[in-house]
């Protein structure tokens, strides 16, 4: 029997064998443990001290001496540091976990070991980051198709031949207008520019684009608790209504943009244009004003910049050079705004309807450092100014404070809130008179609510005249305020003594008790009122700001807002849309790109910093970008280049491919045909709803709760935490968080859905009745031809003729007792049925 050791084998040996050893290699081992833990100060990024650790050449050349001797790491002074238990540690007690002792010996045996290391090249400065770069137009290039013919030459690629024309128009209409082409419009046989050209100008157009929008901006309808409103704002749908509206006046990209950020500053008396400011408004959380700004932080960087400014709110990015200053420098220009409900003409219930939109409340509001993060504690010594990012702040606008027009910061002073609010009360007035005609409920308390009413008409006229003349004038006028008080004190009265008229008549001894005390609080009022001077009277609160802390109520605030606006997010848009600024155009390009061809150029959409390597097609989306820009950011133009172009025409097909070609690049790196794209949830739903003729196409007004088994489009209903359509949240629906680029998944439960949801269901029988109907021809052949053409733009194969006839045959079996008409509709609902689950159906060829 062989005796077990004692002792560990394999070490033993490693100690007098030296050379059986597994040695350390550099690039397995040592570059990864730098990059994790010395990078972040000293490399290209933050040279601290002058040092950088990139390469083995720049660890020798380091100012003020090698840091590693080759051979020697007893007198390394990267081993020294790395080595220290005191305040010469490296990286820092407090900016980084130490090394430990393994780590230590790994980089000690590879400097013992003479550091070797392959040569490699010195890392660009951050500034020379292919994003960070002035957008230039490519000279070589004049065309998507010029440029891809240019590429496919120099890969020795094959392109694919076009796409049948059925099976591209279909790709046409979903992607543009969000909804499958009718039989008719399948044999359309005009121009495809003509085709493109008249379906970007349809309002469905609109919809189908703004849904991909409202991905990227994370719009999401309120939710809270019970009425409680804790995240985003009630009636977000009127900024969906303004993505959906400028999408379809084709609005110039930077211009939304600016009206997004700062709409209330750039056009202060436009609601329409105010509706943008949702994107900010979206952000609103009533726990914590930390958190609500944080999110406002990362995701308009992510959205315009393709910068992921969140990573450096704790410490200096570590990848990107963006400072941990200028994290809260960019946190400044967002630290007076707040969110509050306008009133929209026609409704004095803000509940029932209302503006959310930003403005700035607090211009003192100071913004400090929060010491690694933590919002309790604050760096106090100094106060950060706004500003953006340093390495491009060289166009930045400078920022001016902004005077607002009265009608901005009060809204008593809009002649619609005022109108609409005595026009209430004049309907109150008139169903009093038609109580006191018709003797309802008798005569005497008729006509006391009569009188009740019209004195509430006169203390409301009252109240908005003082509410007038309190911000239009300089100084109030005491009078007036006085003559109000006295209107308001004496309505109250009114409506007391009516109340208690009214139960007197009644055995309610509780509420008969209770009017009887509101009678004499308004009386003792009355009495105050006239005894000393008047009290302030009480205003009206015709918006509703959105509560600071759960502890606030509307009454923690005054009803009219501040005169004067920062400024600050205006210059934010300004920069962001300068033609300076690298990132916006690039980022919006990458987006659209990522729509139409399944793919983005560049494969991190949110982040453009140097972590994301240049492209492949890098100068196509400069290409794209200068001519979003030059075309006055029309979003229509990019669109024209994109679908006019013979790539998006290509068919998607493996069929007939060279396969050098297919060989050389499986995973159509070059695009040398059309991607399949995946139909998103809401494509689904709205495709099933206008196949069976049941789509409602009304566009735009408040979203819609979907168990309403409405038939509206599915951009129009409700999409919170709280609520969400069951159908769409199978199909990959947009993340509520973020949703840059949808997730696409392929799961059993997908494929049950559309078998079995009353939606497939329903639809399949009506879409086969519609098709039978249009027939002139009743055969089965032709109607599986008709139903292939509609729902997949093709006609059956042979095979599938044949096995549509063999599915019938069975069927017609099983269903061999019902009465034939019946046996063959069902027959022809079941072949539709199962259409709606072929994978040509739910896919974008």
């Amino acid at each position: 029997m062989r005796p077990s050791p004692s002792f560990p084998l394999l070490a033993v040996i490693a100690a007098f064998w030296p050379s059986l050893a597994v040695a350390v290699d550099y690039l397995r081992d040592i570059k990864p443990l730098l990059e994790e833990k010395c990078y972040s100060c000293h490399s290209a990024l933050m040279q601290e001290a002058d040092l950088r650790l990139e390469t083995r050449q720049l660890m020798i050349d380091a100012v003020g001496g090698a840091v590693i001797e080759p051979k020697s790491a007893a007198t390394s002074r990267l081993i020294e540091r790395i080595s220290a238990t005191d305040d010469q540690r490296m990286p820092p007690p407090g900016e980084g976990s130490a090394l430990n002792a393994h780590e230590i010996q790994l980089i000690r045996d590879w400097i013992d070991a003479g550091a070797i290391a392959p040569d490699e090249p010195i890392p660009d400065e951050p500034s020379q980051h292919w994003a960070f770069q002035t957008i230039v137009r490519p000279q070589h290039i004049s065309s998507i198709d010029n440029y891809f013919a240019s590429v496919h030459q120099q890969q020795n690629i094959q392109a694919q031949q076009r796409a049948t024309q059925t099976i591209a128009l279909r790709r046409l209409y979903l992607d543009l207008v969000g909804l499958p082409p009718t039989n008719e419009q399948l044999r359309d046989d005009r121009e495809w520019e003509t085709i493109v050209d008249e379906l970007l100008t349809t309002p469905q157009h609109g919809e189908r684009w703004a849904r991909h929008w409202m991905d990227i901006w994370r719009y999401s309808d309120w939710y809270g608790l019970g009425a409680q409103l804790r995240n985003s704002q009630k009636h977000l749908w009127h900024w969906r209504d303004w993505i959906i509206d400028s999408l379809n006046e084709d609005k110039p990209y930077d211009q939304m943009i600016q009206e997004m950020i700062a709409a209330d500053e750039l056009s202060p008396t436009d609601a329409s244009a105010i509706r943008a400011t949702g994107f900010l408004a979206r952000n609103y959380y009533l726990f914590n004003r930390t958190t609500w700004l944080d999110s406002t932080i990362e995701h308009t960087g992510k959205a315009f910049l393709g910068l992921t400014l969140n990573c450096c709110k704790c410490h200096d990015h570590k990848y990107d050079p963006i400072s941990q200053l200028d994290y809260y420098r960019f946190r400044a220009i967002f630290e007076p705004h707040q969110v509050r409900l306008d009133p929209v003409p026609g409704t004095i219930d803000l509940e029932k309807d209302g503006l959310p939109r930003v403005f700035d409340d607090q211009l003192t509001a100071e913004t400090f450092v929060h010491i690694r993060g933590d919002e309790k504690n604050l760096d106090r010594t100094k106060v950060v100014d706004p500003g953006v990012p340093s390495l491009f702040a060289d166009f930045a606008t400078a920022i001016q404070p902004i005077d607002l027009p009265v009608t901005a910061y009060a809204p008593i002073a809009r002649d619609y809130v005022a109108n609409d609010r005595l026009k209430a009360t004049a309907e109150k007035i008139i169903e009093a008179a038609k109580n006191l005609v018709a003797r309802k409920p008798t005569y005497d308390i008729a006509v006391a609510k009569l009188t009740a009413v019209a004195i509430e008409y006169r203390s409301l006229q009252a109240t908005i005249d003082a509410e007038r003349l309190g911000v239009t004038d300089d100084k109030s006028d005491e009078y007036h305020a006085a003559k109000t008080r006295a209107a308001q004190l004496q309505a109250e009265l009114t409506v007391a003594e009516a109340q208690l008229d009214k139960l007197l008549a009644g055995e309610d001894k509780a509420k008969q008790e209770a009017a009887a005390k509101k009678l004499k609080e308004a009386t003792e009022r009355i009495s105050q009122a006239n005894e000393k001077k008047p009290l302030p009277y009480k205003p009206i609160y015709a918006a509703k700001k959105a509560l600071e802390t759960p502890a606030h109520n509307d009454g923690s605030y005054a009803p009219n807002y501040s005169p004067k606006s920062s400024g600050r997010r205006l210059a934010l848009a300004r920069w962001i849309t300068d033609r300076r600024n690298p990132l916006t155009a690039r980022v919006a390009v990458n987006h659209i790109w990522l729509r139409h061809f399944g793919e983005p150029l560049v494969a991190d959409v949110f982040d453009f910093g140097l972590r994301t390597k240049r492209p492949v097609h890098a100068d196509l989306l400069d290409f794209l970008a200068v001519e979003l820009i030059e075309s006055n950011w029309s979003m229509r133009h990019i669109h024209r280049l994109m679908v006019n172009s013979e790539l998006y025409q290509r068919s998607s097909s493996n069929e007939h491919v060279d396969k050098k070609t297919r060989g050389s690049d499986p995973t159509n790196q070059f695009y040398w045909r059309m991607n399949t794209i995946r139909m998103q949830s809401q494509l689904l739903r709205d495709s099933l709803l206008q196949l069976s003729g049941e789509l409602d196409p009304t566009i735009g007004g408040p979203s819609i709760n979907p168990n309403s088994a409405t038939k509206r489009r599915s951009i129009y209903l409700v999409h919170s935490r709280d609520v969400q359509d069951k159908f769409l949240s199978m199909f990959d629906d947009a993340d509520l968080l973020q949703c840059y680029r949808r997730s696409e998944s392929i799961v059993p439960q997908q494929a049950l859905t559309l078998a079995n949801s009353q939606l497939s269901l329903t639809v399949s029988q009506r879409i086969s009745e519609q098709l039978w109907n249009e027939m002139p021809s009743k055969d089965l052949d032709a109607f599986v031809n008709a139903a292939f053409s509609l729902l997949i733009a093709r006609s059956a194969t042979t095979d599938e003729l044949h096995a549509c006839n063999e599915f019938a045959d069975d069927l017609a079996e099983v269903l061999r007792e019902k009465p034939e008409t019946e046996r063959a509709s069902r027959i022809r609902e079941r072949l539709v049925h199962a259409l709606l689950n072929h994978n040509d159906f739910i896919s974008v060829r």
